[in-house]
Formats: C-alpha cells, sequence, structure tokens
C-alpha cells in the first residue's frame, strides 16, 4: 500500500515511470521547461520527474506526478470509487447496506496532533518554488493541498489552487468564485471573520487526485480518498487550522482576511494563454513546517499535452459511472485536453425518448463543475467520440445549424475563460449531433449508413496477408 509521497516514488520508479536528474537545474523555469518537454514528447504516458540537485536549494523537487495515464489505473485498480457506483448503479453485487458501510469505513481519522517530527522553517524562502512561465509574475506554488472548513456547518473542502509568492509570509490564493474554498471565504465574510487556511504540500496520489476531482460541493475529499485508497485517510491535527493528511511533507498554516485583495498574475495556464493579472485573496503564513529532509511537489501546466491532460483524462474516466446516476442515457463522455477540459465537453447519448439529447445535454449543465462547459456537442452511439475523424463526419453530416445548435446566453463560465466579455458570465452552446427521426420532427427519411458485407469483409482480412 501506498503511504505517502515516497511510497508513491518506490511505485514508480519499480514501474518504470520515474525519471531522477541529477544534473543541476534551477527552479526558475528550467524545471518546468523539462517537465513541459517530457509531455509534449510521451503525452498521457509521461514519467514522473524527480530533481535532486536544485540550485541553492537542498530540497529535491518532483513534478509530473499523475503524468501517466497506466499508472493511475494500476493504482486505483480493485475495488474503488468507480466500482462501488458502478455496483450500486447496476446491483451488481454491492447492497446498499455495503454501500453505506463501505461509505462509513472511508471516513477520514485524526491519528495524531501538533508536529513531531516537523522541523519549523523560517519562510518560504526556504522552498524550492517554481517559476513556471517566462512571463508569470512571480513563483507559484501549484500543488498545494488547501484545506479549508466551512463557517457555517463546518464541512471541510480540499482543494488545488494557486499560490503566488508575494514575499516569504504571504501568498495570494487563486480561489475561483465557484471553488469551495471561495465559498468558504464568503461565509467567513458574512460573519466579518478571518478563515483558517492549512496547506499541504507533498501527499500521497490518492488525496491529491481527490482534490481535483469535480465532487459535489459538501463531499468531504479525504473520505473519497480512502474510497479510492481502500482505507482511511489518516489526519493531523493541526490546533485552530484545519486538518491535513499526516503524511505531507510539507505544512503551512495561515489565514485568509475574506475582504482583503491583491493584485495576482500573470499566469501561465493550462489553457495555454496567460491568465491576466487581476486582484485576488491574500494568503498570510503563520507557520511552515517540513519533514526531515522533505521533498516539494509541484505541478507544470500549460498548453496541452501537460499533467493536468493526463489527469483530466484519467478522472472523467474513473468518475464516469457519477454522471450515469444522473442520467442513464449518457453512454459517454469526453472532455477533449484541446478543448481545456470545461470549455468543450463530447457525449454519447442512448436515444430512447423525444427529447432525450437535450435532456442529456441539460443533464451535463447540472452536474457539479461540468455546469462550466461552454459547448456539448451530442452523439449518436455508433460515434467513437474520442476520434476527431468520427466526430467531424458526425458534426458535418448530422447537424442542421437553424435545428441542431442552440444558444443559451447569460450563464455561468469558467473565470479562467478570457474569451467571454465578462468574466465568470458568458454562453453555451449545444449542438445536435445526432441523426433526426419522425419523432424529432425530421420531414425527411434519414439515409443509411455504408457498412461493408460481414461475410466478404471477414474473407477480405482472411485474404489480406496475400493481397498486401
Amino acid at each position: 500500500m501506498i503511504r505517502d509521497l515516497r511510497g508513491y516514488i518506490d511505485y514508480l520508479s519499480r514501474s518504470g515511470s520515474l525519471g531522477i536528474i541529477n544534473n543541476g537545474v534551477s527552479p526558475e523555469l528550467e524545471i518546468s521547461a523539462i517537465t513541459d518537454k517530457e509531455n509534449r514528447e510521451r503525452r498521457s504516458e509521461s514519467r514522473s520527474l524527480l530533481f535532486e540537485n536544485v540550485d541553492g536549494y537542498d530540497m529535491p523537487v518532483m513534478t509530473n506526478l499523475m503524468g501517466s495515464v497506466s499508472v493511475l489505473k494500476k493504482l486505483f485498480s480493485g475495488f474503488g470509487v468507480s466500482d462501488f457506483l458502478s455496483s450500486i448503479y447496476y446491483s451488481k453485487g454491492v447492497s446498499m447496506a455495503n454501500g453505506a458501510r463501505i461509505l462509513l469505513d472511508s471516513k477520514p481519522k485524526v491519528v495524531r496532533s501538533g508536529f513531531s517530527g516537523y522541523k519549523k522553517l523560517g519562510s518560504l524562502d526556504e522552498l524550492p518554488i517554481l517559476k513556471t512561465w517566462p512571463n508569470d509574475a512571480g513563483r507559484y506554488i501549484t500543488l498545494p493541498l488547501v484545506v479549508t472548513n466551512s463557517p457555517s456547518d463546518g464541512t471541510t473542502n480540499v482543494g488545488i489552487y494557486r499560490m503566488q509568492v508575494f514575499d516569504g509570509e504571504t501568498t495570494g490564493m487563486h480561489w475561483q468564485s465557484q471553488k469551495g474554498g471561495a465559498i468558504h471565504a464568503l461565509e467567513a465574510e458574512e460573519t466579518g471573520s478571518q478563515l483558517s487556511v492549512s496547506i499541504a504540500i507533498g501527499t500521497d496520489p490518492f488525496n491529491i487526485l481527490s482534490a481535483v476531482a469535480p465532487l459535489p460541493h459538501g463531499i468531504n475529499e479525504f473520505a473519497f480518498a480512502g474510497i479510492a485508497r481502500k482505507s482511511k485517510t489518516a489526519l493531523l491535527g493541526c490546533g485552530d487550522y484545519p486538518y491535513v493528511p499526516a503524511n505531507s511533507e510539507i505544512i503551512i498554516n495561515g489565514y485568509v482576511d475574506p475582504v482583503e485583495r491583491r493584485d495576482e498574475g500573470p499566469y501561465g495556464d493550462h489553457t495555454g494563454y496567460y491568465s491576466i493579472k487581476e486582484p485576488t485573496y491574500v494568503f498570510h503564513i503563520k507557520a511552515i513546517y517540513a519533514k526531515k529532509d522533505p521533498i516539494y511537489a509541484a505541478s507544470v501546466v500549460g498548453f496541452p499535452w501537460s499533467e493536468d491532460s493526463t489527469a483530466g483524462q484519467f478522472l472523467m474516466e474513473y468518475l464516469k459511472p457519477m454522471l450515469r446516476f444522473v442520467n442513464q442515457n449518457i453512454a459517454d463522455i469526453y472532455l477533449p485536453p484541446e478543448g481545456a477540459f470545461t470549455n468543450m465537453c463530447f457525449i454519447k447519448v442512448r436515444k430512447r425518448f423525444p427529447g432525450d439529447v437535450k435532456k442529456a445535454m441539460f443533464s451535463v449543465l447540472g452536474t457539479g463543475q461540468l455546469s462550466l462547459t461552454k459547448i456539448i456537442i451530442a452523439f449518436d452511439e455508433d460515434i467513437d467520440i474520442r476520434n476527431l475523424s468520427h466526430v467531424v463526419w458526425a458534426i458535418s453530416t448530422r447537424v442542421d445549424p437553424d435545428r441542431d445548435i442552440q444558444i443559451i446566453k447569460g450563464t455561468a463560465t469558467d473565470t479562467l475563460d478570457h474569451a467571454s466579455n465578462s468574466p465568470a458570465r458568458g454562453s453555451k452552446m449545444l449542438i445536435d449531433a445526432t441523426m433526426k427521426s419522425k419523432e424529432d420532427g425530421y420531414l425527411r427519411e434519414w439515409p443509411d449508413i455504408l457498412v461493408p458485407d460481414k461475410d466478404i469483409a471477414k474473407e477480405i482480412d482472411r485474404k489480406w496477408s496475400q493481397i498486401n
């Protein structure tokens, strides 16, 4: 069982998915450039990288923790979240009582309090924090598990949000308005109080994937990680600050004043563009703790392919059963990395009744972070939505723009989407790229698709080696 980041490094090494760089490298642009090249060349099977000799620091840096889809599939194989949801949904072997027991068993547990085994650091200047792109406003903490508790009901949110380093004791906290951390900040503002925040850097992959998963607000990410890990998440008590994973390499405690803002950015983001300078929340550091000989973990995002491309592809496959709970006639879903994920979504629809296609598309817009999707295209079951040739052919031959394209104005959009006229507010486009019938109001006869004779095709396959 992988219990911490070091155990994960051992696992990656045994799997042949770890690259160890002994050459001296700078945390300013060089580490990110190497990581970016690794991702562009190996794409979804990129190695995780461990930089052992970082200029100016005695602390190694690890990047690309989620670089390989095959590693993630092996890691999350067995009875995990996806299997749990599928089993209950299809009534295959797991009763609701057993499901409730699994949920109860996944509840995180506090194993100790205090920072024994950790050393206290003086400031952020002791950490090899990266500058990833040439025009970034400065160094950014890019893989922090940011933990907050709701001031209203005490529920915990764990998310990964970029943090621009302003100085040794202060950073930005880029909470997008739709994210759980921002919701907790708004609640704190209503009560006129500061919001306590804990930061964990360098933990096991289950905690990291759970923090980036598009879970509904109020779902405990540490419990979700427990289901995937098949063991409870062990937490460390931090006094007046939220609990963090007990296996964290680095822990930072501090607070956010919900009315304080400071300009943050630009930052090279997963959209392939620099996010512009805008006011953001400010995080004030009260204490920093690190294990003996800690490992600093970072993520490098940018134009696809990058680490978040791989993590996003894996998560969508892993969490697909969740969407099936909402709408049974969605057979498949795909967020192409080139669409910056929430900007574009392809769905494969099982059409049973008139209106099923629109129902499926609207259900996507009502599901967690998928509500931010800008363009949704629906396809029939005969289309491979991961094959660009199939996708373009279906759009070209099954779409009448006047009938099959619907624009919805005045909707919520991703705050990172710079195309809309106003931040976090824009429009949606729904495209029905399915074949039409009389039930859909189609007045003509839809033509048959060209399909080779099955017997002839088998015979040609048998003769192909001789012909070729």
